[in-house]
């Protein structure tokens, strides 16, 4: 437990570092992160169908979270906006652990 979490902070210190000493790195991990949630909601889509709704929930919930958050990142929006994006992630990410749970369960 106390090993995982080390390499958890080494790897958040060492990206951190990377970013500080490289700057246009700072972009790319910035933009990827909208992307790789919008590619997670369409996996879901992709492996699992459209069969099971709390499926296409997490999966519609996720993509929108994506592009809510590149939205906000290119274009600056109010803190309700801000919080409305960080939100719909939270919500999307619950409804997939619950989606995931309930495949396990079957």
């Amino acid at each position: 437990m106390l090993g995982r979490i080390a390499i958890v902070l080494i790897g958040i210190v060492g990206l951190y570092g990377a970013m500080t000493l490289y700057p246009p790195l700072y972009h790319v991990v910035r933009w990827s992160i909208p992307i790789t949630v919008v590619l997670w909601g369409v996996s879901r889509f992709h492996l699992y169908g459209f069969r099971r709704p709390l499926t296409v929930i997490a999966g519609c919930l996720l993509i929108l979270e994506g592009i809510t958050r590149g939205l906000f990142q290119f274009v600056p929006l109010s803190e309700l906006g801000g919080a409305v994006a960080n939100l719909v992630l939270v919500i999307g990410i619950f409804a997939e652990m619950y989606a995931q749970h309930y495949r396990e369960r079957e």
